[in-house]
C-alpha cells in the first residue's frame, strides 16, 4: 500500500492580486485558525482601505460586505461566534457587486440601502491549508469588499430565516466601539469615522 502525500500548502499569491497590492499599506492582518476535529483550515486575513476609484481583480471577489450605517448608529451584528460590524455575504452566479450588497444588507439585517454604496476597503484572505476537497472558490487567495452604507427601510419580513446571523441591531458609536471587533474591523470603523 502506499502512502498518500499530503497536498502542498500554498504560499504563492495570484500575480494581478500581488501587482494590485504592492505599495498599498495595511490596516491590519490577522490570523484566522478554523481547525477542528478532523480538518485543519487556516489563513490570514490583511484589511486594506481603498479609493472608490480602486480596481482590485474581480475573478477573486467572492464576497462584499458593509458597515452599515443610520446616521451616527452602526449596524452590529449578532452569530454564533459572537458580535460583528460587517454584514453581507457571497455573490450569486451572475450577480453584480452592488446588486449583491444590497441583497444580502437586506436578508441579513432587513434594511434596504439608500442612495449608492462607497466602497473604502477589502480583506485579502489567503488560505495557508491545503485546499480543501470540494472547494469551489479561488484558491489560495480571495477577497472581500468592503463598502460603507447608509440605511434606509426597514423590512423585517425580507430577513432570512434560518440564516448564519442570529440578530442585526443598530448602536451607538461608542458603543460598537466598546465591543471585541477583529482587527480587520476596528481598522475599517476607525477609517470610515476619520473621514
Amino acid at each position: 500500500m502506499t502512502p498518500r502525500s499530503t497536498p502542498p500548502i500554498s504560499t504563492t499569491v495570484d500575480r494581478k492580486l500581488k501587482a494590485f497590492l504592492r505599495g498599498r499599506t495595511p490596516l491590519a492582518a490577522e490570523r484566522l485558525d478554523w481547525s477542528g476535529v478532523g480538518k485543519e483550515f487556516v489563513q490570514t486575513r490583511t484589511t486594506y482601505a481603498l479609493d472608490p476609484s480602486d480596481a482590485p481583480p474581480l475573478n477573486l471577489v467572492t464576497s462584499v460586505r458593509a458597515i452599515l450605517t443610520r446616521g451616527p448608529q452602526v449596524m452590529v451584528m449578532r452569530d454564533p461566534d459572537g458580535e460583528h460590524i460587517v454584514p453581507g455575504g457571497r455573490l450569486d452566479d451572475g450577480e453584480g457587486l452592488l446588486e449583491a450588497l444590497r441583497r444580502e444588507l437586506l436578508e441579513e439585517t432587513g434594511w434596504t440601502v439608500r442612495g449608492e454604496p462607497e466602497r473604502i476597503g477589502l480583506f485579502h484572505y489567503h488560505i495557508h491549508s491545503p485546499k480543501p476537497a470540494g472547494h469551489r472558490y479561488p484558491y489560495p487567495d480571495f477577497l472581500q469588499l468592503l463598502y460603507r452604507a447608509e440605511a434606509d427601510s426597514y423590512y423585517p419580513e425580507a430577513l432570512e430565516v434560518d440564516g448564519f446571523e442570529l440578530g442585526a441591531e443598530f448602536r451607538t458609536l461608542s458603543a460598537v466601539q466598546r465591543l471585541t471587533l477583529s482587527l480587520g474591523e476596528a481598522a475599517l470603523l476607525q477609517a470610515v469615522y476619520e473621514t
